[in-house]
């Protein structure tokens, strides 16, 4: 990828393309892998952009890979690439997995006597974990993980999939549901799709994105046998799992309020996909932090596991050391890197993708003058408090003091919006506010009041525009409180700006928001700016 390079600890193990190796792949799996890739027309399989990815996978490392261009925003052919190279490591995990499982219950079938002081004393026959799903994948909405066991199933060798049992069930309660009948509601974003003609009015990437079922509480599992794939497996006798945050988050308080229920099928996850984490970290990362903390934990019960054959580290409680850990987005916030350098700690090692960006300048209109103001923050944890105190000190008095309305504050947290909500109504300013829960019903009123000049300021979160993307009528002034972690948000709230001669976008930011900045202006504009002796800068 141009601008970017892979960081790792450890020497390099990317192997050089070899047209003779099957990758590490089970033979099975490598064929039908190379027969899908010919089908679609790829035919230089091992110089292609899956089977680099797939060795970083067979690498056993964890992974942070937040550059990805999503199917939504014109990448498609990406992302179905390392969709499909997660998935055959996936699968040659299981079938693995499974091989040594049934090879060793083979030997002890047939030679207990001799293979009972070897249970004992040795390690040949330790091959089980508490329970058995090995590979846990999280996904936002149920529209992409039907995108995800799709590919799963046609990336499984025939052999293997003789039957797929519950498909129609899960067609059904996953796809994608046109008739009129059928209008989708989701409680956070407020919004009903039934109408070509409400789809037509969002960005396309919007329309990709939520098109289709958008429930984010969904959670399934898969069971591989000799020839067949049963979907609504038992968790227990799962071999996958495929779900949301918000749903494993809801089984685990389940869990801690009845003593008789539990989620001891998370204590021997080994293989761990959160793709779509820009996504996710806009629902709330949280929710998947929760779930982290949660995998890999000793279980509360035996659940008919022979003992006798659990690996060590398991027994050990050291098996959160053993668990690989890929995470995939298009960006990467603190949060996000927080979780990679604290939560997956495997032995094996890391591996990160570093970038250099360009910015998004470019889209912004040549109209408008951006003046990016900084302010110093000692710490990390300070940032938010000198955020706050400097627009008390130096932004809010020119506000209060114009007569001037159309004043929109973007602001790209919810802890933000309820700071500057707070002070805003402390000092009795005209405010209509457009944040994360606000009720479909009151969303119409508090536009129509901004546009119409009776509300002077406008408090409008990034997550708000994330659900909806409205194009805000009369912004005649535009405050970034906090920058956008999604850099396409910056250029749509800046383009809002209408009918002044002179449009002014304020930008806030300190040395602790590098990661939004430079995504913005530029990677080598960001490290000017922060280190610089100066505190204010324009762009024109």
């Amino acid at each position: 990828m141009p601008n970017c390079k892979w960081v790792g600890t450890g020497e390099c193990f990317l192997e050089v393309a070899n047209v003779n190796s099957d990758c590490g792949l089970k033979q099975r799996l490598y064929k039908h892998w190379l027969d899908v890739c010919r089908t679609s027309g790829n035919n230089d399989f091992h110089s292609s952009p899956q089977r680099f990815f797939f060795s970083l996978c067979n690498s056993y490392r964890d992974i942070l890979h937040c550059n990805k261009k999503p199917f939504y925003r014109k990448g498609l052919k990406e992302d179905l690439a390392i969709m499909d190279a997660y998935i055959m490591h996936c699968l040659n995990h299981i079938f693995r997995t499974r091989d040594l499982v049934t090879k060793n219950d083979s030997k002890v079938g047939k030679h207990w006597e001799n293979a009972k002081d070897e249970l004992l004393s040795g390690d040949e026959f330790l091959d089980h974990g508490f329970t058995r799903p090995k590979v846990l994948i999280l996904l936002p909405f149920r529209s992409i993980a039907n995108r995800a066991v799709n590919r799963l199933i046609q990336l499984t060798p025939g052999a293997y999939k003789v039957n797929v049992e519950h498909m129609s069930r899960f067609s059904n309660e996953f796809g994608n549901h046109d008739d009129e009948d059928n209008v989708n509601t989701n409680e956070l974003t407020g919004s009903v799709k039934n109408s070509n003609s409400q789809k037509s009015s969002k960005p396309p990437d919007h329309q990709a994105l939520f098109d289709g079922n958008v429930d984010d509480k969904f959670m399934i599992g898969i069971k591989f046998t000799r020839k067949s794939i049963k979907l609504y497996s038992d968790f227990y006798s799962s071999d996958l799992i495929v779900a949301s945050p918000l749903a494993l988050l809801k089984k685990i308080e389940e869990a801690k309020r009845d003593k008789e229920k539990d989620v001891d099928y998370l204590s021997s996850i080994e293989v761990l996909i959160i793709d779509h984490a820009d996504v996710i970290a806009m629902q709330n990362w949280a929710f998947l932090t929760s779930v982290l903390e949660q995998l890999n934990c000793i279980p509360s019960k035996q659940h008919g596991t022979d003992i006798m054959r659990i690996r060590k580290w398991y027994l050990d409680g050291h098996a959160r050391f053993y668990r690989q850990t890929i995470v995939l987005g298009c960006y990467a916030n603190p949060d996000i890197n927080a979780s990679f350098n604290r939560q997956c700690v495997n032995y094996q090692g890391k591996v990160k993708l570093i970038c250099q960006y360009k910015g998004v300048l470019p889209k912004v209109s040549d109209q408008v003058r951006q003046i990016y103001q900084r302010f110093d923050a000692d710490s990390v944890a300070e940032a938010d408090n000198a955020r706050l105190d400097y627009f008390v000190q130096k932004v809010f008095p020119k506000i209060k003091d114009s007569d001037e309305g159309g004043v929109m504050l973007f602001i790209s947290s919810y802890y933000e919006y309820v700071r500057l909500r707070n002070f805003l109504k402390s000092q009795n300013a005209s405010l209509c506010l457009l944040g994360d829960y606000a009720e479909p019903r009151d969303v119409t009123r508090m536009r129509n009041w901004f546009r119409n000049g009776e509300k002077k300021i406008m408090l409008y979160t990034e997550r708000f525009h994330f659900y909806r993307r409205y194009k805000i009528g009369g912004v005649r002034n535009l405050i970034v409180y906090s920058l956008p972690e999604r850099k396409e948000f910056f250029p749509e709230v800046v383009n809002m700006l209408e009918g002044a001669d002179d449009m002014t976008c304020t930008v806030l930011f300190s040395q602790f928001d590098q990661l939004q900045l430079e995504r913005i202006v530029g990677t080598a504009s960001a490290r000017r700016m922060i280190t610089s002796e100066k505190g204010v800068f324009v762009f024109c």
